[in-house]
């Protein structure tokens, strides 16, 4: 009689993608037929943004704590055995009858959904290799909701109860469990393939030595299919290899030629000097004074002349650069002295003049810093009043990040959304949205704001102690606030991260992470974007909002919700009035 057959394998943290990448065929199992679709019957189908094995996992975990080595999840190995699905040729690999594969597939079904319920957060039955099986994931909760693989699996009582439950299970296809206590599954590498080299013995029965034959022939198929996926393994551990040392080698390359550039530009910083201004004061028309080699005059100027520096004694004024030169002896306009230059020394020489006067214009000229602008307490109201009602988010979240500073009203009622670096070190800049009177559709930065330095983010979920491990990006500041609504992962520490349209976004940040959401606005600004951004986070999922945008959809929820309560509200039967009677006398 044909055997059930189970196995499990205990899976860590560190353990669960690479078998989702054997179970997904993502890395190449050399005795799989790649022409053969595997059938997913529990969970998500496959698509481009659905999450992950460990995502699916740890989600169904929720927030409780997690030992460093414990055991987040339990793969199932469920199959039976071969004369079962082939038991007119046992030995034929690859081939199955469909009636018995369905029965036993619904049969698991049943099983795995009375026995564990959703605790199984997948399954898969594969039919690309040579005996058709199942691969079913287990996230070992106990009654209590804990997680406890030792309560659910520990010890040999325990195993041999689940051993006990799938083949009772399977019983009324007509598959037994195999002998309890069997040390055959413990049977070391090197007597297995002992007895896989031996002789069959002919005194057994035709059926029983056919069975055996067929168990050899599947062993010697398993040992060539082990060697083959050694020998794939051993090359890409040579390939991974090369290729970390083709890295290594552009790495030092890269470095080596920064430095060198790093020296030509010093060097080059060094050449650049100004056009010596005793050939510029000569065609200006001043005369040089024969007591000292360093003054230039005419009945207008007398000017000092040090390298690139000039005083004129006469209007006690000075200057740096032929450029300035020009410009205080013709007394004209930046513009107007280039074009004197130009035409009396040639392109070369004003591109050095213009160079020179470029250096000192950065050197001495004081950038626009940013300063945020001033808190305007009386107008703070009127924009949590536009945030509250007109876009529908939560009052709470809105005054949560009011005393954090992130959301403020300047003088013009514009609510004010501040750009931090993510280390939260520094404040870069602020986005600016109107939000007095009606279909006010000002948006912008304050000036001064360095728009690829910072962004405007806050962090929801999981406690305030806990790493950030999942990345939401979407583009303004108010879909951020929209879409930690509408999200509500709470288990896990989730950034919300505005990148300001299609701005810079902090890549190695993001490349940390395990998790990185793309929620830009489903339109075809928006998913340009989303293929830019996924260009550089590969590893990231695509999540597009029903409306045009998350605080288009929030709205639209709010709404339904509103209109919903109203109408159940219409629909309960109401109270019959009582008359009064008066006093009877």
């Amino acid at each position: 009689m044909p055997h059930a057959i189970a196995r499990i394998a205990k899976l860590k943290g560190s353990n669960i993608t690479p078998s989702e990448q054997h179970t997904k065929r993502v890395k190449e199992v050399p005795n799989a037929n790649p022409e053969i679709n595997n059938i997913r019957f529990i969970g998500q189908p496959e698509t481009f943004d659905s999450p992950s094995l460990d995502t699916l996992v740890r989600e169904r975990i929720g927030e409780q704590t997690i030992r460093k080595n414990g055991v987040l999840c339990v793969e199932m190995l469920l199959t039976a055995s071969p004369e079962y699905f082939r038991p007119d040729d046992p030995s034929r690999a690859g081939y199955y009858q469909q009636k018995p594969l369905e029965d036993w597939k619904q049969a698991v079904h049943r099983w795995l959904d009375n026995q564990y319920g959703d605790r199984i957060v997948r399954a898969e039955l594969h039919l690309d290799e040579a005996t058709p099986h199942i691969h079913a994931y287990l996230v070992p909760l106990d009654e209590r909701g804990k997680l406890n693989c030792r309560g659910l699996f520990g010890g040999r009582a325990k195993l041999s109860k689940f051993q006990d439950s799938y083949a009772e299970a399977m019983s009324p296809l007509g598959l037994e469990r195999g002998i309890k206590g069997s040390r055959a599954k413990h049977t070391a590498v090197k007597q297995y393939y002992a007895a896989v080299n031996k002789e069959p013995d002919n005194t057994l029965d035709m059926t029983t030595i056919q069975h055996q034959l067929a168990d050899r022939k599947r062993a010697i198929k398993e040992k060539e299919t082990l060697k083959h996926t050694a020998q794939a393994l051993a090359k890409e551990k040579e390939v991974l290899q090369q290729r970390l040392r083709d890295l290594e080698i552009r790495v030092h390359t890269q470095n080596r030629e920064l430095e060198n550039w790093k020296k030509k530009y010093i060097e080059l910083a060094n050449k650049v000097r100004d056009f010596p201004l005793e050939k510029v004061a000569y065609e200006l028309g001043l005369n040089p004074d024969p007591k000292d080699k360093h003054k230039w005059q005419n009945e207008h100027h007398i000017i000092n002349l040090t390298g690139s520096k000039f005083y004129d004694w006469k209007e006690l004024k000075g200057g740096g650069g032929a450029i300035d030169l020009v410009m205080h002896v013709n007394d004209c306009d930046f513009k107007q002295s280039v074009a004197w230059l130009n035409d009396r020394f040639g392109e070369g020489a004003t591109l050095e003049s213009v160079t020179y006067k470029t250096r000192e214009i950065i050197k001495t000229e004081p950038i626009l810093i940013f300063t945020p602008p001033t808190p305007e307490e009386s107008k703070w109201q009127e924009v949590k009043k536009y945030l509250t009602r007109s876009r529908k988010l939560p009052s709470g979240l809105v005054d949560s990040l009011y005393q954090q500073g992130l959301i403020y009203a300047d003088d013009q009622q514009n609510a004010v959304f501040i750009r931090r670096s993510l280390d939260e070190s520094k404040i870069t800049g602020a986005t600016l949205r109107g939000t007095a009177g009606e279909d006010n559709t000002f948006k912008g930065l304050v000036k001064g704001t360095k728009r690829s330095e910072g962004w405007f983010y806050f962090s929801q979920g999981g406690q305030s102690s806990d790493p950030i491990n999942r990345a939401v990006l979407v583009e303004s500041p108010i879909d951020a606030m929209s879409i930690a609504v509408l999200d509500r992962n709470d288990s896990r520490r989730t950034i919300y991260i505005s990148t300001d349209g299609a701005g810079h976004i902090p890549n190695e940040f993001l490349q940390q992470l395990r998790d990185v959401v793309i929620a830009y606005d489903n339109d075809q600004a928006g998913n340009l974007m989303a293929q830019k951004t996924i260009s550089q986070l590969p590893n990231a999922v695509r999540k597009t909002p029903k409306a045009i945008d998350w605080n288009e959809e929030l709205v639209n929820r709010f709404n339904w919700l509103k209109e919903k309560r109203s109408n159940e509200i219409k629909e309960q039967p109401q109270p019959e009035r009582k008359r009064d009677r008066g006093l009877s006398l």
